[in-house]
């Protein structure tokens, strides 16, 4: 079932409804489920990591909340000669009236050609809110990650301010992604099939993949299992901040000494994903790019986002 979400911005994309969680195995027994078969296999483990697990998934759901609504209420002002600076000033304000005080990196705006990376030769310092202004038929992406009450968040929006067929056209394009990937992620042997999987739907579509231009071509990153104490380290300017860089640093080094848990679903990954992703797939077609970013929960058991519409609500 297609909703559509009236959000005052002018137009934003449709939100799919679904289940809330799709799994990754066929249950056929009667009173199977992700839970009932995980403890059968595992329960001392099962009942020693569900009180972390539960409560860590509920505290990224919290957080994505706030950044999520905060996102949406800028994106309501956003206006023709706005510039990228002043949007994503007006993102941290609103995020530090929410509380936060720690960033694993600080608001992006991207306008017109920028909305898909044109021009950009190092993600940073090329990606960094810029005096850029929004002009008529520019689309535009909001894009932050906060910490929110000690746990992380990472949620983006993409908009236009006048109807855009092409646009349009985009949105439906992620709606019917987000859907798919859910079941990919819960299949895939490696991060490396969900990377490519994703990427040939988006050319079947008819547009051009973006999300390998960020750094380490990530299309999606873990956000649990960060130390607290990272959120202690102070702010560098604007964009990525330590606790990210410190924070990746630290699982890629677990990662090297245990060949577990790698941070990333990229073109290289040749681990079976695990763990809360932030997931970003990025189009683009022609000057307009479009994005969505959520936190799709992989645990083996259970695959789900923790917002199934597209720009939905966060029930998870």
């Amino acid at each position: 079932m297609t909703e559509w979400y009236p959000s005052g911005i002018g137009f934003t994309c449709p939100a799919i409804v679904g289940p809330p969680f799709v799994s990754s195995k066929d249950h056929s027994g009667p009173n199977q489920g992700p839970c009932v078969e995980s403890f059968s296999r595992h329960p001392r483990r099962f009942w020693q990591n569900l009180p972390m697990r539960l409560g860590e998934i509920a505290g990224i759901a919290a957080a994505q909340r706030v950044t999520r609504a905060v996102i949406h209420d800028v994106a309501e002002t956003v206006a023709l000669g706005d510039t990228e600076r002043a949007v994503a000033e007006r993102l941290e304000t609103g995020l530090e009236r929410a509380g936060v005080r720690a960033w694993l990196h600080t608001p992006y705006a991207w306008f017109g050609d920028r909305t898909r990376f044109a021009g950009f030769h190092q993600f940073e310092p090329d990606a960094l809110p810029s005096e850029r202004r929004l002009e008529e038929g520019n689309g535009f992406i909001l894009d932050a990650a906060p910490f929110v009450d000690g746990h992380p968040a990472d949620y983006a929006y993409a908009g236009t301010l006048r109807p855009s067929p092409e646009h349009e056209q985009m949105c439906r394009t992620l709606e019917d992604l987000k859907a798919r990937m859910a079941v990919w992620a819960g299949q895939a042997q490696t991060g490396h099939e969900l990377f490519e999987a994703t990427g040939s739907a988006v050319r079947a579509a008819g547009f051009d993949v973006v999300h390998h231009l960020y750094p380490a071509a990530v299309l999606g990153h873990r956000i649990d299992g960060l130390p607290r104490w990272l959120q202690r380290l102070p702010r560098i300017g604007w964009g990525f901040q330590p606790p990210l860089v410190s924070g990746y640093a630290l699982a890629l080094t677990r990662h090297g000494l245990t060949r577990r848990g790698y941070p990333f679903v990229n073109d290289v990954e040749a681990d079976r994903p695990r763990g809360i992703f932030a997931m970003e797939p990025h189009l683009a077609s022609g000057s307009l790019g479009a994005k969505f970013e959520s936190v799709l929960v992989v645990d083996g058991d259970e695959t789900r986002w923790l917002d199934p519409g597209l720009f939905g609500e966060v029930i998870g």
